[in-house]
């Protein structure tokens, strides 16, 4: 059955096609399905680095006498 994924057309030099191939083959995949791995690791990467973590509401505790205190599984981050 043919797939219904969009198909993406690219121009690229011989020798790196030649080393994805040779990383799919080691990988047992297809070359195609090794170039989408490929794009689907690295848009998962630049995402995480360019999100920045949100603080919870029910991880901020307001204290007069000692300001904000935020807190979550990474640490206590203290603003006075």
């Amino acid at each position: 059955m043919p797939s219904k994924k969009p198909q993406l057309n690219i121009r690229t030099d011989q020798e790196l096609i030649d080393r994805i191939k040779n990383i799919a083959e080691n990988e047992h995949r297809s070359l195609a399905n090794q170039i989408e791995h490929i794009l689907i690791k690295y848009a998962n990467q630049y995402e995480a680095k360019q999100t920045t973590p949100i603080t919870k509401p029910e991880n901020i505790n307001i204290n007069k006498s000692k300001g904000v205190i935020a807190g979550d599984n990474n640490g206590t981050v203290k603003v006075k």
